[in-house]
């Protein structure tokens, strides 16, 4: 088993799809309601049966049909008859289900007792300065930062850890704006008051970004309500924050590995789909040939048997063709692309490309314009064979019978612009966005075959000649491919 990061050092048990333990941290059994269950192989639902009814959820967050679960203060009695709160947050890592366990029993306490005494001091305003002096213990052992506002957003105090945490004296603090310390553009204090009373004696949670006194960016989360002052009708703002920076970069991570996991599974299906369907065209005719060559044995003409073996070559010469292209962008994705530049005639090279690909579109022309001086060109010709192949292929293949495809190179400067425009079945806009991805085909090829790698090849060896591609089409309409080089 691959070694696990958990976030901010919290208690935890990693089990597998059928809850048994793989590995948990040495302090989880405190809050275990059998803590001597807590060993590998033993069913996590023994020393947590929170967990019980919730095998469902549990399997669908292993599924990544749900990215997590959490069961928010549970109540665990102590051998001293102590009661502790703490939190259960399930996600998935790896192949792995792992319980996260987060003490919260000081937060609970504090809210409870702060909420009781506001309940106070709106029943009894004589009550206030005893209220007042509790409060300040609390505020001074509290571990998360808490910052009192007045109703304009004026800062009016601060604990220890709001001092600790982001850097600043209690002079920078009492005086200035809150917005001297929250450097977010999502902060808005009159919206948020506005929205604290509306929501009166409720926590309202927020997210923002904060400034060190050092200059450096925390996630600082908030819990934030009003309570009464002396004054009737006056209300200030609590904010109550703890920095979740790690667990806001944690989240992050995984959000960018689901989803580069979900381009990896788009990939594989339209790879099996191109390679079942590209595949069996060839592989169909290979099989049907050679059971016409066995089944005629010596009865067969010179004629027929030419036939059937050059019906065979094509298509192994298509197959072969279309592995020759998969093991192209695979080097290419993977950095192994060589670059060779060398001077060439491109006008010559050009032609001969056209040559070449008439022999396969007969019936539709393309109608070359060369200006400039394109004899000393410079570039890798075996990828420049890649960009002009793929490019004049796609256009002959998908325009009709009997129609031109215009292809023009022109010199500019130190620039060469290839432009190929064609008159057939255009790309969607929405196929567009996606063009140069490995096997991704439009959604109007209907029946013209095509392994949907053509123009992520050309983007790529474009890219290594630094060069530029850029697309313009409409469906039914045509296409215009325009390289600069």
């Amino acid at each position: 088993m691959n070694q696990i990061h958990i976030v901010n050092n919290q208690e935890y048990v990693i089990i597998d799809r059928n809850f048994q333990i793989i590995d948990s941290s040495t302090a989880v059994s405190k809050y275990a309601a059998l803590p001597e269950k807590i060993k590998p192989g033993q069913d996590i639902r023994l020393s947590f049966p929170e967990l019980i009814g919730l095998e469902a959820t549990c399997e669908l967050i292993y599924n990544q049909q749900q990215d997590n679960f959490t069961l928010k203060a549970i109540a665990r009695n102590q051998a001293d008859n102590q009661v502790i709160y703490f939190d259960i947050y399930l996600e998935k890592i790896e192949n792995y289900l792992v319980l996260l366990c987060k003490d919260v029993t000081e937060l609970m306490v504090l809210k409870q007792s702060l909420m009781q005494k506001v309940n106070e001091a709106e029943l009894a305003l004589s009550s206030l300065k005893r209220f007042e002096n509790c409060t300040n213990r609390i505020i001074g052992s509290m571990g998360e930062l808490l910052i009192i506002t007045n109703a304009s957003g004026i800062i009016e105090r601060v604990n220890r850890a709001a001092k600790t945490i982001l850097g600043y004296g209690k002079s920078d603090f009492v005086g200035n704006h809150l917005s001297f310390v929250v450097n977010d553009p999502k902060f808005d204090f009159t919206q948020i008051y506005r929205s604290l009373l509306k929501e009166n004696n409720t926590l309202v949670k927020y997210e923002f970004t904060c400034e060190k006194a050092q200059g450096e960016l925390v996630e600082i989360e908030f819990n934030c309500f009003v309570v009464p002052t002396e004054v009737k009708d006056v209300l200030n703002c609590v904010y109550i924050g703890r920095d979740i920076t790690i667990r806001k970069q944690a989240e992050a991570e995984i959000r960018q590995a689901l989803e580069k996991e979900k381009e990896l599974t788009q990939l594989k299906s339209r790879f099996i789909s191109m390679a079942s369907h590209e595949f069996r065209n060839p592989l169909s005719s290979i099989l049907i040939s050679a059971d016409a060559l066995a089944d005629s044995q010596n009865n067969i003409s010179t004629e027929d048997f030419n036939f059937y073996v050059k019906f065979i070559q094509k298509a192994a010469l298509n197959m072969n063709s279309l592995l020759e292209d998969v093991l192209l962008i695979s080097r290419q994705e993977a950095g192994k692309q060589s670059f060779k530049p060398e001077k060439f005639n491109l006008a010559e090279f050009s032609q001969q490309i056209i040559h070449e690909i008439s022999l396969t579109y007969p019936d539709r022309k393309v109608d070359l314009t060369l200006e400039g001086d394109l004899s000393n060109f410079s570039g890798d010709e075996k990828l420049l064979w890649h960009i002009l192949t793929n490019i004049l292929c796609n256009a002959l293949k998908y325009s009709p019978t009997k129609s031109i495809v215009d292809f023009t190179i022109s010199q500019s400067k130190d620039q060469v612009i290839i432009e190929i425009r064609d008159r057939g079945i255009g790309i969607s806009p929405e196929t567009q966005k996606h063009i140069f991805e490995s096997f991704y085909r439009g959604n109007n090829v209907n029946d013209i075959p095509g392994s949907g790698l053509g123009l992520a090849i050309v983007k790529r060896a474009v890219d290594l000649h630094q060069g530029q591609i850029i697309i313009t089409s409409e469906p039914n309409l045509g296409s215009t491919v325009k390289v600069i080089l």
